[in-house]
């Protein structure tokens, strides 16, 4: 999809530099999985800045399909529940391992948070 003049390009540039911070905050979830040692408080907070800036990045991305008049090809609502069960986990942190319960959460969706990823990759390389 080549860039173009207007309204359109705008939202395109929008949607890359919201995908490029979407890619940091998802790093940062990815390493604390993977185990690094954060607060709780930061877990929760990339957690919810992730589900925000995704529940953004998928209203910029349907506006794109239907001025396209094409279908969005990836949802994200098994994510953004399985997002608010891992908040709500962290939330009451009396879960003796909140990490495994978090990525528990994570990989019952379907997508997986790194199809999600994979997928806003690919588009991201074509705006």
């Amino acid at each position: 999809m080549p860039m173009k003049d207007g309204p359109e390009s705008q939202m395109r540039k929008d949607l890359n530099a919201e995908i490029e911070a979407l890619e940091k905050r998802y790093q940062t979830i990815k390493d604390y999985l993977e185990g690094t040692q954060m607060e709780d408080f930061e877990v929760m907070e990339s957690l919810r800045a992730y589900k925000d800036d995704l529940s953004l990045i998928s209203g910029h991305i349907l506006t794109l399909y239907q001025l396209k008049g094409q279908r969005a090809k990836i949802t994200g609502e098994s994510l953004f529940n399985n997002l608010d069960t891992a908040l709500e986990t962290l939330r009451n942190s009396a879960h003796p391992k909140p990490r495994a319960a978090i990525e528990t959460a994570l990989n019952m969706s379907e997508p997986k948070i790194e199809d999600v990823m994979a997928y806003l990759a690919t588009l991201k390389q074509s705006l």
